[in-house]
């Protein structure tokens, strides 16, 4: 009977390890605050109206171009893209590579236009 508690006491224990163990493993690591890689102004160039253009996106992931307001529902917020949809139903689309934005989709005018920094 005293064998058969230890054999009992020690499997209790070796599934114990294993599942915390496994629980550790699926635990999502603490990543940055993916909001900070597009807040900032942004540049772009519109070649079927020949105007430059800036796009400022604050920390509440506000959106103003050139002091325009846009309204605008969120589609998907990532470490890749920020996808929203206009209050006209069209999607804008900014892309980035290497935590950093570089390319404006816009759907409405199906095109695709650099991104850099606002100076």
């Amino acid at each position: 009977m005293k064998r058969r508690w230890q054999l009992f006491l020690g499997a209790s224990l070796l599934a114990g390890l294993a599942g915390s163990a496994i629980l550790k493993k699926g635990e999502p690591t603490k990543s940055r605050d993916v909001t900070q890689l597009y807040v900032g102004s942004w540049s772009f160039f519109h070649p079927k109206e020949a105007t430059k253009h800036t796009m400022t996106i604050y920390p509440d992931l506000s959106i103003m171009i050139d002091g325009k307001e846009i309204h605008y529902q969120l589609i998907e917020l990532s470490d890749e893209k920020f996808a929203i949809q206009d209050q006209l139903g069209y999607h804008l689309l900014l892309k980035a590579e290497d935590g950093v934005p570089t390319l404006l989709y816009d759907e409405a005018d199906d095109i695709n236009m650099a991104v850099s920094p606002a100076s």
